[in-house]
């Protein structure tokens, strides 16, 4: 019980302990506002800013868009879940650590683009931070039922969770594919970095993490103004 209470009241602090989190918000709020902002929140412009797109991914070869498009958005509600279920979840990166953290999201992330790849229909355009954030509610719940969460906490992220899937369950337009594949990598990434020791993959997962950052940023560079000539812009 000493250790339930401790997880209870002993909160992170929020920007020290859980940087990634808060980082990954804020990315995504300045991709939204800046770049969004400007190529607009057409179909066009969605494209424009690094959302997937079937063609363009496998005929074109733009590759970059399966991590560009984790930041991409639709509009204010759209972005505003997101941001606010993302935030929900520190407690994870506080658990997990920010490394483990970190690759856990991008990976479900790029899980879930995939999916949408192989699942969904060829003429839809894809965006959003969903499958990545689905991927962190994975390894929440999955420690909740291990016991290293309160039932409380458990609780809250099922009401949270059922939002979101009642949210995507209720148009054929959201990528329901994405949710599914980046909750189903969150669960066996879950089942690797908490049931195993973590100091044994700990040096792998933070090179791991390093690689992905970098992939993500230069993605997101060749996703800017000026930087995609394949988009004709």
């Amino acid at each position: 019980m000493d250790d339930e209470k401790t997880i209870v009241v002993r909160r992170p602090r929020l920007w020290r302990q859980t940087p990634v989190t808060w980082i990954l918000i804020l990315v995504n709020v300045v991709w939204f506002v800046v770049v969004e902002g400007f190529r607009g929140l057409s179909i066009q412009g969605i494209v424009q800013s690094g959302a997937l797109d079937w063609p363009d991914v496998v005929s074109g070869g733009q590759w970059w868009r399966l991590f560009t498009a984790m930041f991409v958005h639709f509009g204010l509600v759209h972005i505003g879940l997101n941001m606010v279920s993302l935030g929900s979840l520190y407690v994870v990166e506080w658990l997990l650590g920010s490394p483990m953290f970190l690759t856990t999201y991008l990976l479900s992330g790029l899980v879930g683009n995939l999916a949408i790849l192989v699942f969904a229909a060829h003429d839809v355009t894809s965006a959003g931070a969903s499958g990545a954030i689905f991927g962190i509610f994975g390894v929440a719940l999955y420690m909740s039922f291990k016991g290293i969460l309160t039932k409380a906490a458990r609780n809250q992220l099922l009401i949270i969770l059922v939002i979101n899937l009642a949210y995507g369950f209720s148009s054929s337009d959201i990528g329901n594919s994405a949710h599914i594949g980046g909750l189903i990598a969150g669960v066996i990434l879950a089942a690797w970095f908490v049931v195993k020791p973590q100091l044994r993959y700990a040096k792998a997962v933070r090179y791991l993490s390093y690689g992905l950052s970098i992939l993500t940023v230069v993605a997101l560079i060749l996703a800017l103004p000026g930087h995609s000539p394949a988009l004709g812009i």
